[in-house]
C-alpha cells in the first residue's frame, strides 16, 4: 500500500507578489486567476468587490510545498497579533488537490459516494442532477455508509480503483473520511421512473468529462488527468441511472447490487 503523503504549507504575510508579467492561463473573471512560469503556477484569490487580492499562493509542478502569501487588509491598532482568515479554501484547496493528484494516478470528481459492505459506489452528476437528493434516499434506507454527497476522489493504488470521501459536502451535508475499492460509477439523471443502464467505457467517459475536475486551460497537466480518466472507465463498469426523488430510487438501486453479486 502506498505511504500517506502530505503537502507543506508556508504561510509568508506581507505585500503580495506581482504577477502582472506571468502568463495568465485561466481567469474566473468573478474570484480568481491562475498564472504560470517556468516553475510555478500562481493563484490569485481576488474577488471582484474588494479592492486588493486577499492572498496570492504559489506551487511547483509537483505540489508537494506550497506558498501562501497574505496581506492582512485591516489591522487592530495598538494590537501585536492579527488575526487572518484560513487561506487554505476555496479555490487553493480544489487546484491543490487536482494538481496533486494528476501526477498520483487520481482524479476528483463531482460526485457522490457510499460504501457498502467493503465496496464502493460514485454517484456522478452536474449540479441539479440529483447527488444530495439521492444521498439522503440511500441514507434513510441505510443502504450503506455516505462518505460525500458533492465531490469524491478516486486513485489507482497497487492496481486497484479506490474511491475517497473529501471534505466538500453538498446541501446534504455528507463529507467523511473513508474509502473503500470502487465497485461502480453510475451517472444520475431525473425521470420518470427508477432504471439503470450499463454504459461501455467510450460513452462513459463521454458522459464523465465534464464532472472529472480537468485544468483544460493547462496542457502540461491535461493529458495526465484524461489519460487517468480512460483507464478508470475501462476497470471500472459505469452505468446511467435515472431516478425518482423517493424512496423507491434506494431501494431499486439496492436490489440492482444485490442482483450484481
Amino acid at each position: 500500500m502506498e505511504e500517506s503523503q502530505t503537502i507543506s504549507v508556508h504561510l509568508v504575510l506581507g505585500r503580495l507578489p506581482a504577477l502582472e508579467r506571468l502568463e495568465k492561463i485561466f481567469d474566473t473573471n468573478e474570484s480568481w486567476s491562475l498564472f504560470r512560469d517556468d516553475k510555478y503556477h500562481w493563484v490569485s484569490y481576488h474577488p471582484a468587490l474588494h479592492p486588493k487580492p486577499f492572498w496570492t499562493a504559489r506551487f511547483a509542478r509537483g505540489t508537494k510545498i506550497v506558498t501562501v502569501f497574505y496581506q492582512p487588509q485591516e489591522a487592530a491598532v495598538g494590537k501585536k497579533r492579527v488575526e487572518i482568515g484560513h487561506p487554505i479554501c476555496y479555490p487553493l484547496d480544489q487546484l491543490l488537490l487536482m494538481y496533486f493528484l494528476a501526477g498520483r494516478k487520481g482524479i476528483l470528481t463531482h460526485a457522490a459516494g457510499i460504501v457498502r459492505k467493503g465496496q464502493a459506489f460514485i454517484f456522478a452528476g452536474a449540479s441539479g442532477a440529483g447527488k444530495s437528493t439521492f444521498s439522503q434516499l440511500l441514507a434513510e434506507a441505510k443502504v450503506g455508509k455516505l462518505l460525500s454527497d458533492e465531490r469524491m476522489i478516486v486513485r489507482e493504488i497497487d492496481g486497484i480503483m479506490q474511491a475517497f470521501g473529501t471534505p466538500w459536502a453538498g446541501t446534504a451535508g455528507s463529507a467523511h473520511n473513508g474509502q473503500a475499492p470502487l465497485a461502480g460509477i453510475f451517472i444520475l439523471q431525473h425521470g420518470p421512473d427508477n432504471h439503470i443502464e450499463k454504459i461501455g467505457a467510450g460513452d462513459a467517459l463521454d458522459k464523465l468529462l465534464p464532472m472529472f475536475s480537468i485544468p483544460w486551460y493547462d496542457p502540461d497537466t491535461m493529458p495526465s488527468i484524461i489519460a487517468f480518466a480512460k483507464r478508470l472507465v475501462a476497470k471500472v463498469p459505469a452505468y446511467v441511472m435515472r431516478f425518482r426523488p423517493e424512496r423507491s430510487a434506494a431501494d431499486f438501486f439496492q436490489r440492482f447490487i444485490k442482483n450484481q453479486s
